[in-house]
């Protein structure tokens, strides 16, 4: 409540005989609020030439589609375009001279079974036994992905 219009109140009703009051000491310290001119913020863009990494993410336009970028701080060099990437770190991997030695393996898996069928001495039939049951564990070990992958030829 404003001092002084409870003062032109009294005054106006003809009392009397009161002090005059006077406002505590804060609220005579409490300077005027001023109002903002526009009752809207502003904005105001940046300098986008200007604009520093700080390890933040932030949206970019690519061709016409938002997409979120890491400023990362550590990296001052840009990046070189991504088809340029793909192209020098082409690698492959030709599992071909793997494969060629399982075939091989197969074909030799299936002569020393036809072979310990035709057999008909014991003793060398045991024999061929012997060597069929190798190749098998042989052609087991290499058979699969991993062998594949151990001994194939990066390029």
């Amino acid at each position: 409540m404003n001092i002084n219009a409870v003062q032109a109140g009294i005054q106006a009703q003809g009392i009397q005989g009161t002090a005059p009051v006077k406002a505590p000491a804060a609220e005579q310290a409490q300077p005027e609020i001023k109002q903002p001119a526009s009752a809207f913020d502003e904005y105001i863009p940046e300098d986008k030439e200007a604009h520093a990494p700080i390890g933040l993410y932030r949206v970019v336009q690519e061709d016409g589609v938002p997409k979120v970028e890491f400023d990362d701080p550590e990296k001052s060099v840009p990046e070189a375009p991504a088809k340029e990437k793909e192209e020098s770190n082409v690698t492959t991997m030709d599992t071909g001279k793997v494969d060629r030695e399982i075939k091989a393996l197969k074909e030799k898996q299936e002569k020393l079974s036809q072979q310990v069928e035709r057999e008909q001495d014991p003793q060398r039939r045991e024999a061929l036994e012997r060597q069929l049951a190798q190749m098998e564990q042989e052609l087991a070990q290499k058979n699969n992905d991993t062998y594949r992958k151990n001994h194939a030829v990066i390029s």
